[in-house]
């Protein structure tokens, strides 16, 4: 007996240390009734009453609490009605739960729109002091966030659009930052007639582009044929202007890929079977190179004034050939000196090596062979060696392309040195 009773004691004693456990935990539930609110605006709401529910109820007796049930749920929902602005609560239900962690109170929310609800949401999302072009690839980089925004809002209180707004700016910096860390982000929410419009206007901060210098370069075809082309893609080109230099340091390759697509696709470039290449130099002053060349054929024509030369200072020379590879070319070449109106005839073979070219010609009517080596340091340097059989002369070429018709030349010679004005069309 006296067993028995020592035990009945220890568990009314657990039994009372249970009721009068203090609360550690609580718990926040919201329901929408019409179940048209989306997650992220539920979720919200429960953050702010959870802010209240667990100033009122931490550390109190959870005996006391489940005593005054009622009176708990009247209080929180008229807590609710003015906290959570847009919705009015129809229902609250407290419950306590022992768990051997400590215990907690669960209180479940259930509550609707006060009238309208948002049917449609517009979503513009716009970049500012950025052209269509990169703003068009830029937008790629933050492909949900309009359907994101939309999701949020569908089916919401019109009335609630003071705090959801918050909540949409919350999303939209944290897009942003994430997948275009060069920019910031501006957002406006409106509502009306059971629509909003939410207007995002992203902006660059940091070092921008502030100027572009653009070249379209042939030595395949002469250049004065591209000339529409090259003014069309100028625009292009000068887009990159405004951009954040990091954000192109970035995305130079993704924008040099859009460019060549569209190149490509040009009908000049393919009627004279040409391949395009599409260079980006990033930088405050961003370099734009468009090299379009052709594996079947190269042709150009050229005219030299000298300065510093006595005689032969002013002519000039047309090249035409055809690749019967990858690396071959057969070529003719006619040359004309403009004092005597002379004329020369070429017939050569030349190999291509990367940025190097080696060439045999045999002129007429000198009857004389003629070597020749280039090399492209860069597509603005060139370096030039030739030897002249007939003469045993030996001359040496520096050039630097100005802009696509115009370089300029300093030559030296076995016996003369001078500058050599280039002008190619």
């Amino acid at each position: 007996m006296l067993r028995t009773a020592i035990l009945f004691l220890v568990c009314l004693l657990w039994t009372e240390c249970i009721l009068a456990a203090p609360v550690t935990k609580v718990n926040v539930t919201i329901r929408d009734e019409a179940g048209k609110t989306s997650p992220v605006l539920l979720h919200k709401m429960e953050d702010s009453m959870q802010v209240v529910a667990s100033q009122l109820f931490n550390s109190r007796d959870s005996e006391f609490i489940m005593a005054d049930r009622s009176g708990y749920e009247h209080l929180l929902s008229e807590i609710s009605d003015r906290v959570i602005t847009g919705y009015q609560t129809n229902r609250v239900l407290l419950s306590v739960v022992h768990e051997p962690e400590g215990t907690a109170v669960n209180l479940a929310f259930s509550v609707a729109p006060w009238a309208q609800t948002v049917q449609l949401v517009d979503v513009d999302i716009q970049f500012s002091g950025v052209s269509p072009f990169a703003s068009a690839i830029l937008q790629e980089k933050i492909p949900a966030l309009k359907e994101q925004l939309q999701e949020t809002l569908q089916g919401a209180s019109l009335d609630a659009a003071d705090w959801a707004g918050g909540i949409l700016r919350g999303q939209v910096k944290s897009c942003v930052e994430k997948a275009l860390p060069d920019f910031k982000a501006a957002v406006d929410l409106t509502t009306k007639d059971g629509s909003a419009l939410v207007q995002v206007v992203i902006y660059p901060v940091g070092e921008l582009v502030r100027s572009v210098e653009y070249s379209m370069i042939s030595r395949s075809i002469p250049n004065i044929l591209l000339m529409q082309l090259k003014y069309k893609y100028a625009d292009k080109a000068k887009s990159l202007q405004g951009l954040p230099v990091s954000c192109l340091e970035t995305n130079h390759e993704v924008m040099a890929e859009r460019l060549l697509q569209e190149l490509s696709e040009e009908p000049q470039v393919r009627r004279h079977h040409l391949q395009p290449q599409v260079i980006i130099h990033p930088g405050p002053e961003t370099q734009v190179e468009l090299l379009l060349e052709s594996d079947e054929y190269k042709i150009w024509f050229e005219g030299y004034g000298d300065i510093g030369r006595k005689d032969h200072n002013l002519s000039g020379r047309a090249h035409i050939g055809k690749f019967i590879s990858r690396r071959d070319e057969i070529f003719g070449e006619a040359g004309v000196d403009l004092k005597h109106v002379k004329w020369d005839f070429n017939a050569g073979y030349a190999y291509h090596w990367g940025k190097a070219t080696l060439s045999y010609m045999r002129r007429i009517p000198a009857d004389a062979n003629i070597y020749r080596f280039e090399y492209d340091f860069t597509p603005k340097w060139r370096f030039r060696y030739e030897h002249f059989g007939n003469t045993k002369e030996n001359e040496y070429a520096v050039r630097y392309r100005i802009h696509e018709f115009l370089s300029g030349e300093y030559v030296y010679s076995t016996n003369k040195s001078y500058f050599r004005i280039v002008g190619n069309l």
